[in-house]
């Protein structure tokens, strides 16, 4: 594929459809062609996010911009900037810290029914807490930022559990053109099969392909060239799968596969052309075309002007020196490049943080301009959540030979929006929304979107409550021995302080 120049996709470029390489794989395992074939399969997809993953580089040479030539190839004095407006960037950067900027929250459950399915109180504490250690080990909060940037820019991401060296469960993000993922299903984030595949070159330079096929079964790795592949014998200690499924899956951005820059990547190239071009007049006419109108001079006389800025001129007939400029249309090329910029942000769904509208924008105004960005996330998110379900499911069958009991159903993802609160505005809604009858259950569900259990916060409150003393017995009945209802003591009712503003 061409990176200089990359169009919208292809359909030969979409991810393909591997149900025969599924059917192969059932009825006879992987073997070297097969493997080789799947990654044939895999090109036209992988080079494509190859180049768009370039140009999110910004590298020269996978920028179309950078590649552009003059206008008038002969003319090696001709003007050509080449003016790169990084919108791709911007695009998924708002997306990712949108997104993942704040990091996502794992927990165990702790509810009467998940106590039950894991074993008791203990083995649910035992259990939260090898949660926790796993995700610190695993530093999840940059997993999860890179895999939401590479599903952002390219379409999907990869992502590997596996065991290191000091036999403790690990995950890692894969490259999305470097992992071929088959599911029955067609979800990738529950999948049957996998070929994470990669070039290694040796200290002579001499490159080969390594290939490592992932299952429910022991690890295979293949090694050659494309075509001629030949497996490698792993140690039985090396090549066991504990997780007994299929390890490497793929995290989608959405349905397609489709990155959040694809569909306006020719209006980014033409705002690119377009400045570049205006850049080009404003340079070529800086340069100032001065006209000497019968006047007699040579090279020097017209040097000594340049150095000098005086002109001393020898005419009979009134000639005089004066600067040729163009009378161009600046209001038309201003309208084209804002209608572009309008439209790039409107189509890819992103906010444009420059517009004056959205500065002075506050609460649900702002957050109706931030819905084509929250349709985004949510997909992303419902994504999210499969393919974490798949990894615990996976962990759990590791776990369960370490007598550890984790049920995946079990296991909580707090999303949080990288997003400025209003907590006034919210606060006050909940009061007046309380004041007016409606139940503080419904109403902290309406005025705290951000709050995603409800019934959680109204146990806090109430549990809050439970450890306030009363501050006098009416708080509760007194009983004989001085003990109200609620099993605390009280203070008999002659005990303390008179009241001093009693005349």
């Amino acid at each position: 594929m061409n990176h200089k120049n990359i169009p919208v996709r292809k359909e030969l470029e979409l991810y393909p459809d591997f149900g025969a390489e599924i059917r192969a794989l059932d009825e006879r395992g992987a073997s070297p062609e097969l493997v080789s074939r799947i990654i044939e399969r895999h090109k036209d997809c992988r080079e494509r996010m190859i180049a768009l993953y370039r140009r999110y580089e910004v590298l020269d040479g996978h920028v179309p911009i950078f590649n552009r030539q003059p206008r008038f190839a002969e003319d090696e004095t001709a003007i050509n900037n080449r003016i790169s407006n990084d919108f791709f960037g911007e695009i998924c950067d708002f997306k990712i810290g949108y997104f993942a900027g704040k990091p996502i929250a794992y927990s165990y459950n702790r509810s009467k029914d998940s106590t039950e399915d894991t074993g008791g109180e203990e083995a649910v504490e035992e259990i939260a807490k090898a949660l926790s250690d796993f995700v610190a080990l695993n530093n999840f909060p940059d997993v999860d930022m890179e895999l939401t940037k590479f599903a952002t820019v390219c379409g999907y991401a990869g992502r590997l559990l596996y065991y290191d060296t000091d036999g403790q469960e690990r995950v890692r993000c894969v490259k999305p053109f470097q992992a071929a993922i088959l599911s029955r299903t067609g979800d990738m984030t529950q999948p049957d099969y996998a070929v994470w595949y990669y070039p290694v070159t040796d200290l002579n330079g001499s490159t080969k392909l390594h290939a490592e096929f992932y299952s429910a079964g022991p690890l295979q790795v293949f090694e050659g060239q494309l075509g001629a592949l030949e497996e490698t014998e792993l140690p039985a200690k090396q090549a066991a799968n504990l997780f007994e499924r299929c390890p490497l899956q793929g995290v989608p951005n959405n349905l397609e596969m489709l990155g959040d820059a694809e569909k306006v990547l020719p209006l980014i190239d033409d705002y690119d052309r377009s400045l570049s071009d205006q850049s080009n007049d404003v340079e070529s006419f800086a340069s100032a075309y001065m006209v000497w109108d019968n006047v007699q001079a040579d090279d020097k006389d017209i040097e000594r002007a340049q150095n000098s800025g005086t002109i001393i001129t020898r005419s009979k007939d009134g000639g005089k020196v004066y600067f040729l400029t163009k009378d161009g249309d600046n209001t038309l090329a201003k309208e084209h490049l804002d209608r572009v910029e309008d439209n790039i942000y409107r189509f890819s769904k992103t906010p444009n943080l420059n517009d004056e509208a959205f500065g002075t924008a506050s609460g649900i105004a702002l957050k109706f301009r931030l819905t084509g960005l929250e349709t985004k996330c949510g997909m992303f998110q419902a994504k999210m959540q499969s393919a974490a379900t798949y990894l615990f499911r996976c962990l759990s069958t590791a776990w369960a030979k370490r007598h550890l009991t984790l049920d995946p159903l079990e296991v909580d993802l707090k999303f949080s929006r990288n997003f400025p609160l209003d907590l006034l505005s919210e606060a006050q809604a909940a009061q007046q929304m309380i004041a007016a009858g409606l139940p503080k259950r419904v109403a902290y569900s309406l005025a705290f979107p951000e709050i995603d259990d409800v019934d959680e916060v109204m146990q806090e409150i109430d549990a809050e409550k439970d450890d306030i003393l009363p501050l006098d017995a009416e708080d509760g009945q007194v009983t004989e021995d001085g003990t109200a209802d609620n099993g605390r003591a009280t203070a008999p009712a002659d005990t303390g302080t008179p009241d001093r503003r009693t005349p």
